[in-house]
């Protein structure tokens, strides 16, 4: 890592203030102008090709469910309610109970039960970026009986990338976006929540959806920065991983981390 970034992300590791001043002084709209929405949906597979996502496992029931289902009890968090009304007491919970941070520099394994006991509770400077705040939702979810799996969004030159969460809402029969790093879900003019690819269909028409329950580590800033560096411009790439299971989960080995670099379902 170069070391002006190295001391810059030093600097945003202890101050929620700071680390949002950083994000509003990036300029967003330039990015968005170099690198526009697209819908390109292409990963770093030698072959070019997206590999396809068996969705019976990402919504499979494994160990790591049953353990933070006893220890968070989320089967309770989420409620005896509609699949919408779970998913928001758990997006909800999750946001009031652990802190958001791009920048983090300690490196966690994509296992909710690390990510969870490093973040959860802690101050800022215990914080978690987009993909591990994905991933642990996306457990969080089927722990509680919900579909869901992370969904990396990168930009036109994959140069930008966030994260975000997909989930199975059986009462509508569509699976709809939840982002656990700001609190938000998103929806229509009539108020309908939204799916990923509705999304991007109306950034692509220049439409905007309305965000529902947005927080920045507990503040409303920034909701334009948001909007423009966040969203569109990381929506042209969608994908996930394969499976839901924990290879290459625990790896302490960057170049050994799952990728994601699976089509999403489309049922």
């Amino acid at each position: 890592m170069n070391v002006k970034i190295l001391i810059k992300c030093l600097s945003l590791q202890f101050d929620p203030k700071k680390y949002e001043m950083f994000v509003k002084k990036l300029d967003y709209k330039k990015l968005l102008g170099e690198e526009p929405v697209e819908i390109s949906d292409k990963c770093y597979l030698d072959n070019g090709a997206l590999a396809e996502t068996a969705l019976e496992h990402t919504c499979k029931y494994f160990e790591l469910h049953r353990k933070l289902n006893e220890r968070y009890m989320l089967s309770a968090v989420a409620g005896d309610d509609s699949d919408f009304k779970k998913a928001v007491r758990l997006l909800n919970w999750l946001t009031e109970n652990t802190f958001y941070n791009g920048a983090m520099l300690r490196y966690i394994t994509d296992n909710t039960i690390e990510i969870l006991d490093y973040a959860f509770g802690k101050n800022f400077r215990n914080a978690i970026n987009c993909r591990l705040k994905a991933i642990s939702f996306a457990d969080c979810l089927v722990a509680a009986g919900i579909k869901a799996y992370p969904v990396c969004m990168q930009s036109t030159g994959f140069k930008n990338c966030h994260f975000t969460c997909r989930v199975y809402i059986s009462e509508l029969d569509k699976w709809c976006i939840f982002d656990p790093s700001f609190g938000c879900w998103f929806a229509d003019k009539s108020g309908n929540p939204l799916d990923i690819f509705e999304m991007r269909e109306m950034f692509l028409q220049d439409e905007e959806p309305a965000v529902i329950g947005y927080s920045f580590n507990g503040t409303e800033g920034c909701l334009d920065e948001y909007m423009n560096g966040f969203l569109k411009l990381c929506i042209s790439n969608l994908s996930t991983w394969c499976d839901n299971s924990m290879d290459r989960r625990n790896t302490k080995k960057l170049p050994e981390k799952k990728r994601f670099n699976a089509k999403l379902p489309n049922r």
